[in-house]
């Protein structure tokens, strides 16, 4: 059991993680499960949760797609925050947060060096990208941003989330064939 200054740690390392305040408290617990799909989500957010040191050890990624309303941001707070409290990194962005970033560290007045906003996408434990398919800038462009960021996670086999209201082949046409393949490869759940 965790000491107060560990707990508090803990809460802190949570709250910096990026996961909306909306999400700060969502768990397992709290999700409401109202079909069989969504057991069945809860079961395979629960299980990547509790196994994440072996999930880290081969670089597991997740995909969670669907409708809206699903309950798919509850389940990847709820891992991210276990995950925190667990001892290991994450991040949560939207997709056109990370963009930006990565955007901004060409800009005079950015924040970030390029090598700065892109150890940031790919440095945590556990990258969670919410809002894959929202289009932001040109595709190829968008394409070619992520490709780089998802690509260097998996071979460095840093887990990534990918939360979407998209369909495989709309997925495939917003990551591209080679990344998605990539994701899959490692046993992914969609």
């Amino acid at each position: 059991s965790p000491t107060s200054t560990e707990a508090r740690d803990q809460a802190s390392a949570v709250g910096r993680s990026g996961i909306p305040r909306r999400f700060l408290d969502r768990t397992f617990d709290s999700y409401l499960v109202a079909t069989p799909e969504q057991r069945q989500a809860l079961e395979v957010c629960r299980t990547y949760a509790d196994g994440f040191a072996q999930v880290r050890r081969r670089g597991g990624c997740l995909l969670l797609l669907g409708g809206p309303g699903t309950g798919k941001t509850h389940l990847a707070c709820a891992i991210l925050a276990q995950v925190i409290q667990a001892g290991h990194t994450g991040l949560f962005l939207s997709v056109s947060a990370a963009l930006r970033i990565l955007r901004d560290a060409y800009s005079p007045r950015g924040q970030r060096s390029e090598t700065e906003a892109f150890a940031l996408l790919t440095s945590a434990d556990l990258l969670v990208l919410d809002e894959v398919g929202v289009a932001i800038g040109h595709a190829s462009t968008r394409r070619a941003m992520l490709f780089d960021v998802l690509n260097d996670r998996y071979g460095e086999m840093r887990p990534t989330i990918l939360l979407g209201n998209l369909t495989d082949a709309e997925l495939e046409t917003y990551l591209g064939e080679r990344i998605l393949d990539r994701l899959r490869e490692l046993g992914s759940v969609t």
